[in-house]
């Protein structure tokens, strides 16, 4: 969600020179593809939370709007947010309940004290949605300690969910076959008792499988799914991993074979953290410097398309972009108001771009963000809004996925 899911214009790519580099994006707002229905451009507008009074321990949040068919940028100014951010923990992951405020953000702590990192500066305008006790650091439902997990908000049940972040067969077996797989679901509801209410199922993995990763999970145990990958046992060398579905419907999973990952060279979950963002039912994903697939996790027969508008625009940018790079430069990937949004660095590593582009390939309009600003600019490159930061933007998330919780 996604080292994290929600991107800051700091691209999250591990071992790699990319995240001590300026941040950098290049945003594109789509809706073409497997995605939904377009909507008036005079419609689109895209949420973001400005960093703003950053130093190397804090920084403080600012809401703010962009406009993509006014080509505008408007913020109240006023600071929702404080975190106190010492070696990085407080990342920002949020969701925009609408396209005004309030906000929901998920409570982040610290590693070395697990102690809030993140506190209101404004009631009225933002409200901190924390996971229950028991979701905030390891997997505790059966699984060893430490084992990480992942998390994610199901807006409907008003709930976090979790499962485990990775199912690896012992040393007895040849396949994960009767392994079964647990998703945990807590209400954040208030009721007369304390306790959060706890719902969990449970679902034996498909058969002839020896590893599988979790890689992103939405929605509750009632209407929700979980997008994992999975490596075949006994499987020949360089044989490409496979994409399932769990369905999750009334409390009963089911399993969906979506194909194979040939078009990313074979898997999505190695030394560099896949990047995701849902538009409706449709799931998109990239990984390294792959192209950009998609899921209708809606379908019947769900498979992985590579929209082509997008990845010919994907292509533009990685032959524009910057050449001293250590690893694969890969795009992140984040939602909003039913547009994909699209982050790639420019050449010169100092410089971010939003482009907002249609079913037809148009380009809507974009935005540009710096060390020092945040501006807009319509389909034809005429300037809008310009608001002067020192910081960085983060997009919302519509599930709040957050991977690899310990």
């Amino acid at each position: 969600m996604p080292e994290e899911h929600i991107l800051n214009t700091t691209m999250p790519v591990s071992r790699s020179r990319i995240t001590t580099l300026v941040s950098i994006l290049l945003a594109v707002v789509l809706v073409a593809g497997c995605a939904p229905e377009a909507f008036p451009a005079e419609e689109r507008t895209v949420s973001m939370l400005m960093k703003t009074n950053v130093t190397s321990s804090a920084y403080d949040v600012v809401p703010l709007t962009w406009n993509v068919g006014q080509n505008t940028l408007q913020s109240s100014g006023t600071t929702v947010l404080h975190a106190d951010n010492p070696d990085g923990d407080a990342k920002l992951h949020w969701l925009a309940s609408s396209p005004a405020m309030p906000i929901c953000v998920v409570q982040q702590w610290g590693v070395k004290d697990r102690l809030p990192l993140m506190t209101t500066k404004s009631q009225s305008d933002l409200d901190i949605c924390t996971p229950p006790a028991g979701m905030q650091y390891q997997y505790g439902m059966g699984s060893p300690v430490g084992q990480p997990f992942v998390r994610w908000y199901a807006v409907e049940s008003e709930s976090f969910l979790t499962t485990q972040g990775e199912i690896l067969r012992d040393s007895s077996q040849t396949t994960l076959d009767s392994t079964i797989m647990t998703v945990t679901e807590k209400s954040t509801r208030q009721t007369a008792v304390p306790t959060p209410k706890t719902l969990t199922l449970s679902v034996a993995v498909p058969a002839g499988v020896a590893q599988m990763e979790i890689l992103y999970g939405s929605g509750s145990t009632e209407t929700g799914f979980v997008f994992v990958e999975a490596s075949s046992a006994n499987a020949p060398m360089n044989t490409p991993d496979s994409i399932w579905l769990l369905r999750m419907n009334s409390g009963v999973g089911s399993w969906v074979d979506c194909g194979d990952l040939s078009a990313f060279g074979g898997n999505i979950f190695s030394d560099q953290t896949a990047s995701f963002a849902r538009v409706g039912s449709v799931l998109y994903f990239t990984h390294s410097h792959g192209e950009i697939g998609c899921i209708d996790t809606a379908a019947a027969s769900p498979s992985i398309t590579m929209p082509e508008k997008i990845n010919t625009l994907l292509a533009r940018l990685w032959n524009s972009g910057p050449k001293n790079a250590e690893f694969p430069i890969q795009a992140q990937l984040a939602s909003d108001n039913g547009m994909l949004i699209i982050q790639y660095p420019d050449a010169d590593w100092n410089g971010n771009y939003d482009y907002g582009v249609d079913t037809s390939g148009t380009v809507l309009g974009n935005l540009h963000v710096d060390k020092t600003s945040i501006t807009s600019f319509d389909a034809r490159g005429k300037q809008g809004s310009s608001i002067p930061t020192s910081g960085s933007i983060s997009f919302p998330s519509i599930d709040l996925f957050q991977a690899d919780i310990f």
